[in-house]
């Protein structure tokens, strides 16, 4: 006996047609019709069937890749990434900070003027690659 699906399953059988219909694997009107299907169906026989002749979800090497993926990776690259944001904001508001003292105390320079943003965009490339580089470790 086929088990009985429910709308949470209808909805990612939807998803999955409006993906491989994106991709141009189908033509609008055999997603309307398999669509009609999946929204319709009862068991998973019938979903199966909405689905039937396309490729399945890993059927590239990037999307196997990409279901591998822990989530312990995700929350770590995740935390990177925050901990990089949060160090740039400081360095950044530091920076602004140190430039109007320097301006207030010195009056403008050409050597503040060009300086303080060389300075600025080298640390903060700095603090992007050496993220990037941590959240691509394997």
């Amino acid at each position: 006996m086929a088990s009985l699906v429910g709308d949470p399953e209808r909805d990612r059988t939807a998803h999955e047609l409006k993906r491989h219909y994106r991709e141009g694997r189908i033509s609008v009107e055999e997603l309307a019709e398999r669509l009609e299907t999946a929204l319709h169906a009862r068991n998973g026989t019938q979903l199966r069937s909405a689905l039937s002749e396309l490729p399945g979800r890993w059927a590239t090497p990037d999307a196997v890749r990409e279901g591998l993926r822990s989530p312990a990776k995700a929350i770590r690259n995740a935390a990177i990434l925050v901990a990089t944001a949060m160090l740039w904001l400081f360095w950044s508001v530091g920076m602004l900070a140190a430039f109007v003292a320097w301006l207030a105390a010195n009056g403008p320079s050409l050597g503040a003027l060009v300086v303080f943003p060389l300075l600025w965009f080298g640390v903060s490339w700095l603090l992007w690659s050496t993220s990037r580089r941590r959240r691509s470790r394997r």
